[in-house]
């Protein structure tokens, strides 16, 4: 019970981050100078992709209109590096302390992905980097294999530039106004947790 009442209220802080990170960058891309937009939205990307996975489309449209695209791409995927580096070591030392990847590696579902995973990692990552695909699987998935960090980097933004720039294009091209990249963002903050919402119902009553 005390472990469900941790995990709720995780969630709960993460989101409450999420909201807090999104306000903020939203008050420096209206109020802001040019640099501090850019350190804003580098900052942004640094926490979106990670384990506090954020969504990242309306800010990519809102910063193309301001940016060019080519711009936009390169700051968002080198945000994404970063957060990609501190996350790869973090995992690693978590693991360490405990026994989680011994559990993983034994799943005979996680042998099997990996067999295949090895034999194209970086094609794997770069094309779930650049799809809707989720792409945080494969991610965990390197890291437990301990893919080279290099190249583990490169994919991650060679993936997510071209991903990014076609966003970014989108709000360059397109007069879309910021009253959409709101409700877009309201939207892709409810619907997880609407999820959530549901899926905590269901097996609530299931048990009952």
């Amino acid at each position: 019970m005390r472990r469900k009442s941790i995990h709720r209220l995780n969630q709960w802080v993460l989101a409450g981050v999420g909201v807090v990170l999104s306000l903020g960058l939203g008050y420096l891309f209206f109020s802001g100078n040019r640099y501090s937009q850019l350190i804003g939205f580098f900052s942004y990307m640094c926490v979106a992709c990670s384990l506090v996975p954020l969504p990242t489309p309306p800010f990519v449209i809102a910063f193309g209109k301001v940016f060019h695209p080519g711009i936009v791409a390169f700051v968002g995927g080198v945000g994404n590096c970063l957060a990609a580096y501190a996350e790869y070591y973090f995992i690693i030392w978590l693991f360490s302390k405990t026994e989680l990847q011994q559990q993983v590696e034994a799943n005979r579902i996680f042998q099997r992905f990996t067999q295949y995973f090895q034999q194209a990692t970086f094609p794997c990552l770069v094309f779930t980097g650049f799809t809707a695909i989720p792409f945080e699987p494969f991610r965990l998935a390197a890291i437990l294999i301990r893919y080279n960090v290099p190249k583990y980097l490169l994919a991650v933004f060679v993936g997510r530039f071209p991903r990014y720039y076609f966003i970014a294009s989108i709000g360059h091209l397109f007069p879309i106004p910021n009253r959409y990249l709101i409700v877009m963002l309201i939207v892709l903050f409810a619907v997880p947790m609407i999820g959530v919402f549901i899926k905590k119902r269901t097996l609530g009553s299931d048990v009952k």
